[in-house]
């Protein structure tokens, strides 16, 4: 026979716990004339069974009615489905937790929270000591905050030599300018990239233009055109976040955005750039849109996973009335937006093939080429003309 106390030690638990089970009724000590509760060995048996079972994940009411009945095959196949359930998010925590240690991908992660939380999911990586552009570029770009320099690296090695960072024409740089109701005399262009649109703009107007990026190798590719141009007079280039532009001295004419507010999100950018223009100013941005409600799933879960924010042309003429502006005028790009940046970009990785073999940077572009192949008449580019209400 044992005293509580003994039989707590024999078991490994603590007396409280066993008063606790003798309440529930798991444990049924006898009581002496002297007032202290005695156990037999029977007992001391029905614990170590009752432990033996709650390490196959049994309740301690589930422990008692496998004790006292025949096994509930029903309730333990429950209890097996309920434990998987828990290894899975055990597991998924495990694996989030060591990848924010760098021991593992944050890919999948930072794709969620772009997609159920966007603004809030750069403001923590800005909390990371990521500036405002690097927190985008992380969120729809290398998605590893802790790989995000290696892939920067690669991905930059890629487009170092490409004049086209993004769908474009000159034919639709001048045609969206031709919307403008007035000759600018200043030009903000943000996200200017190599600078192919910051030429075009140069040449068609005599406005004062900043170019702005924060690619330094764009930069310097674009200060290169501009003195062999002799346009280095008329137009600054800056390396500038565009999240975080200042207040000018004196409100802009024109802001010019081609392919470059989804960095930080349309609206967001919509609602941040509206106070640098003037009265009656033009905001022009350009913007992958989807032309059709019922794409293929293929396609569709492409770009849920790679651009999640990609919307309709209305959704965006809601946003820009929301934001404070007034529609002067938008159109669809065309197939050759498309072909004028993906077609170097596809002939850029071929020739790089065996170099970025292995890379993540490859596999998402390779991915990228094979969407851009199937979109003709479901995704593609849209230029907006706004004013400033």
């Amino acid at each position: 026979m044992y005293r509580i106390s003994e039989l707590a030690e024999s078991v490994g638990l603590s007396r409280t716990t066993l008063l606790y089970y003798e309440k529930l009724g798991l444990l049924k000590g006898k009581r002496q004339a002297n007032g202290y509760r005695v156990y037999s060995d029977a007992d001391r048996q029905r614990l170590r069974l009752m432990q033996q079972l709650q390490a196959g994940g049994l309740s301690l009411e589930e422990c008692q009615v496998c004790l006292d009945g025949k096994l509930d095959r029903e309730m333990l196949g429950h209890r097996l489905e309920t434990l998987e359930r828990e290894i899975t998010e055990k597991t998924r925590s495990r694996d989030l937790l060591a990848a924010l240690l760098g021991r593992g991908s944050l890919k999948d992660w930072h794709e969620e929270l772009e997609r159920v939380a966007p603004e809030l999911h750069r403001a923590w990586l800005m909390m990371q000591g990521f500036s405002s552009e690097e927190a985008a570029r992380v969120a729809w770009l290398s998605r590893d905050m802790n790989a995000h320099d290696d892939y920067m690296a690669c991905f930059m090695d890629v487009f170092s030599s490409l004049d086209w960072w993004g769908p474009a024409t000159e034919v639709a740089t001048r045609k969206a300018l031709a919307m403008v109701p007035f000759a600018p005399r200043t030009i903000l262009e943000i996200g200017c990239g190599p600078g192919m649109a910051t030429m075009v703009l140069a040449e068609a107007t005599s406005a004062r233009i900043l170019a702005t990026d924060t690619d330094a190798g764009a930069l310097e590719r674009l200060r290169e055109r501009l003195a062999t141009a002799d346009l280095g007079d008329r137009v600054a280039v800056r390396n500038m976040d565009m999240a975080q532009l200042p207040l000018p001295d004196a409100p802009w004419d024109v802001i010019w955005a081609e392919g470059s507010a989804y960095i930080i999100g349309v609206e967001s950018a919509l609602r941040n750039w509206r106070p640098l223009l003037r009265p009656g100013g033009a905001l022009v941005f350009s913007e992958m849109v989807w032309r059709t409600e019922t794409p293929p799933e293929e396609l569709r879960a492409y770009w849920a996973s790679a651009y999640p924010a990609m919307t309709r042309v209305p959704v965006l003429l809601a946003q820009a009335k929301r934001a404070g502006f007034r529609l002067l005028g938008h159109f669809d790009m065309g197939r050759e937006a498309m072909d004028t940046y993906y077609r170097p970009l596809e002939a850029r990785v071929a020739e790089m093939e065996q170099r970025l073999e292995g890379t993540r940077v490859v596999e998402d572009l390779r991915a990228e080429l094979a969407a851009y192949h199937a979109c003709d008449g479901i995704v593609s580019f849209e230029m907006f003309v706004l004013q400033k209400s």
